[in-house]
């Protein structure tokens, strides 16, 4: 009468992978095809506003579009965390970026520091905890796979007009002659794709011999 019940658990349990499969290769592809696409829609849109600069009615709806989309992109997101299984960290987020750069400096040996504003708030939106993360991650990915850094700090703090901002800074070999062609394959494109849909911008400054900072301004609330 066993054996019924073993082979019964590992029917179950292939099921159970392939429907896992499943589930990660649809939310691959929504976010290869939709979402990819959507973040490109309101990047273009924010550069277009800037050259209606004085026509109140165009950059009006251009905003209302730009806020469609972006409903549509966060809702898409919800379900691509759905999809993948992904736990929010919105309860101790400093906490979890101090875990990862701890794992960070165990894996490279590159020194690390955390600055966390006072100002920082002490809960977060499940979704823009994640997003927050994941552009810290990316951009130690970066640090640890073409900087040459010795140091990387990262730190939590807040900027004008109700704005939060989020920065990695390294002192590694920064941007070089040549290497403009390469940022795309960097990652920056999947960082600017979070901070745009939290409603915010990613700023990238790289100087030769002088490191790189990347920096996410996001507006804070959409993050609370």
């Amino acid at each position: 009468m066993a054996s019924p019940l073993v082979v019964g658990d590992s029917v179950y349990g292939e099921s159970t992978a392939i429907a896992d499969h499943v589930r990660r290769m649809l939310a691959r592809e929504l976010h290869d095809r939709v979402a990819q696409t959507l973040t490109t829609m309101l990047i273009e849109l924010e550069n277009f506003k800037v050259e209606q600069t004085g026509r109140q009615s165009a950059l009006r709806q251009l905003g209302e579009l730009q806020e469609s989309t972006r409903d549509v992109l966060s809702n898409l997101r919800r379900v691509l965390y759905d999809l993948r299984g992904e736990s929010g960290i919105e309860e101790g987020f400093a906490d979890a970026v101090r875990a990862l750069l701890a794992r960070f400096k165990e894996r490279t040996g590159v020194d690390v520091r955390l600055l966390v504003s006072p100002l920082w708030p002490a809960h977060l939106r499940s979704q823009a905890a994640l997003n927050i993360y994941r552009i810290i991650e990316e951009a130690l990915t970066n640090v640890r796979l073409h900087s040459g850094a010795r140091l990387v700090v990262v730190a939590l703090g807040s900027g004008l007009g109700g704005q939060l901002a989020v920065e990695v800074r390294d002192d590694g070999r920064g941007a070089e002659s040549g290497t403009g062609d390469r940022v795309p394959g960097m990652g920056v494109l999947g960082m600017q794709e979070r901070a745009v849909l939290l409603g915010g911008r990613l700023e990238v400054e790289s100087v030769a011999g002088g490191g790189t900072t990347v920096r996410a301004i996001l507006p804070k609330e959409h993050l609370i």
